[in-house]
């Protein structure tokens, strides 16, 4: 993993991700200074692979998305040695795109001052197929921002990365993609948890 002319960690939750974390890691190939895997002690071989890619790893007991993330950007300095200018939320069934590869060097090394993040497109695939419409796309995350300035929402879904008022951003012209390949059954538990995480937030 190298970058030059900045320094950027990628910090990715994994939880059995064995499927997805190769072609995670290798995207970032030409981007991440780091890599800091917070794993809820899976029981496949993710933190194995995650590992011989580069990657550091920490596990951690799980609550919910949000915990897990927020833990993770306050500690990856103390377990990779030290921050770095600049961090970047991933998840494990997400890879760049090559033109979105190339960019993020450009863009970090040559930032204003005054820039505290970078949005990013995301397409999401569902079974092979680039979901087009319905709202998913365009869809816009702030997925890059300055060490010490991004935070997570605490909810139990939907939750942003959200920077102090007046912070100046940009959005960068490649992709990310969200292509899960574990399957239909998998897809059809994962929503519903997502209706029951939705609930919570309603309820509190």
């Amino acid at each position: 993993m190298r970058a030059s002319g900045f320094d950027l960690t990628v910090i990715i939750l994994t939880h059995n991700e064995e499927m997805h974390i190769e072609r995670c890691i290798q995207s970032l190939s030409l981007v991440a200074s780091r890599i800091f895997v917070v794993d809820s002690y899976s029981t496949d071989r993710t933190v194995e692979i995650a590992k011989s890619l580069g990657a550091v790893v920490a596990q951690r007991k799980w609550k919910n998305y949000a915990d897990q993330f927020q833990w993770g950007l306050g500690h990856y300095a103390e377990h990779c040695g030290s921050p770095t200018d600049w961090v970047m939320r991933m998840d494990a069934d997400e890879y760049l795109e090559t033109e979105l590869a190339s960019e993020i060097p450009r863009s970090l090394s040559d930032a204003d001052p005054e820039i505290s993040g970078f949005y990013i497109r995301r397409k999401v695939f569902f079974m092979g197929k680039w979901i087009r419409h319905g709202g998913f796309y365009p869809h816009t995350l702030l997925r890059i921002w300055r060490h010490g300035l991004g935070r997570i929402e605490q909810r139990w879904m939907d939750e942003h990365i959200v920077l102090p008022p007046g912070s100046k951003t940009s959005l960068l012209k490649g992709h990310l993609v969200d292509d899960n390949q574990k399957g239909l059954t998998f897809w059809i538990d994962k929503h519903n948890r997502y209706a029951t995480r939705e609930a919570i937030d309603l309820l509190n």
